[in-house]
């Protein structure tokens, strides 16, 4: 999923059950939408974000959001104390 505010866009990780190696996955998807913008001149700056599941930890210390479901919305797992969102 990705959501644009910008000059700032947040991709989301969605999988039915998030694992440590989906982050990774993650930030690698990062990384070429950052080299891609980059060779556009697109000056954006990304976040990524996960659908919570057994990598919250992983998704923070990786300085990503992790979002919840809460009933027919969504929110932010408050993060832990020191987070940086990381930016690409």
């Amino acid at each position: 999923m990705f959501l644009e505010n910008g000059d700032i866009a947040i991709l989301i990780e969605v999988k039915t059950t998030l694992k440590a190696k989906n982050v990774g996955g993650l930030m690698d998807e990062l990384e070429r939408f950052r080299r891609d913008a980059d060779a556009k001149g697109d000056k954006r700056r990304f976040i990524g974000a996960v659908v919570e599941g057994d990598a919250k930890e992983v998704a923070h210390e990786n300085g990503m959001y992790v979002i919840v479901q809460s009933g027919e919305a969504v929110e932010i797992v408050p993060v832990p104390e020191g987070f940086k969102a990381r930016e690409w």
